[in-house]
């Protein structure tokens, strides 16, 4: 009985301490709008964990569940979008993660969502969301809502790099016997 009553107060330990390092779960409130704000020239790009401490960030107390994630992809804007990908990656860095918060930027500065004298630091910073895709997680792919694998994430983020004017350090794009064209390191 004695070691039941332990493992029971050490569970629930764990459980509410894991709930302190997350907060209480997002739960709808505002969302942010253009125009995007970064608070660092790193923010967003692994391993910075700046955008933890973005005023901005709705979610940088919160807990963040994966479907939250996806749901502020498909439905929240790229700005905020954008801060949920990247709370999520500071949180727990995955190359899928880091894909989506440089994606947003890129569509941020695409649509122009940031203010016009910070467009070229969203641009750059985008640039080096996708290069640290590469650097820290080259063979990251991203998953489709049933679970299975969508593609690989090296050769979007080349050529999103490409779109965005820089330079894929280290990768070149290769046409395979099939006609696809692919991401390989040099």
């Amino acid at each position: 009985m004695n070691c039941f009553i332990a493992t029971s107060i050490v569970a629930a330990l764990l459980a509410v301490s894991a709930c302190a390092a997350d907060g209480t779960p997002w739960s709808g409130e505002a969302l942010p709008s253009a125009p995007l704000v970064l608070v660092s020239p790193d923010e967003g790009v692994h391993p910075d964990r700046s955008v933890l401490d973005d005023p901005a960030n709705p979610f940088a107390d919160g807990e963040l569940t994966d479907h939250t994630v996806w749901q502020l992809q498909a439905n929240g804007g790229a700005v905020a979008a954008f801060y949920a990908w990247a709370t999520a990656n500071a949180r727990g860095a995955t190359g899928e993660r880091q894909y989506y918060a440089a994606l947003d930027l890129k569509t941020i500065y695409e649509r122009s969502l940031a203010a016009e004298p910070d467009l070229p630091l969203v641009r750059d910073v985008a640039i080096r969301g996708f290069q640290a895709v590469l650097a820290y997680f080259p063979d990251a792919v991203t998953y489709d809502a049933s679970g299975t694998i969508a593609y690989e994430l090296a050769t979007p983020s080349v050529l999103a790099i490409l779109e965005l004017g820089g330079t894929a350090d280290g990768w070149v794009l290769v046409t395979t016997p099939d006609g696809r064209t692919v991401a390989v390191p040099r």
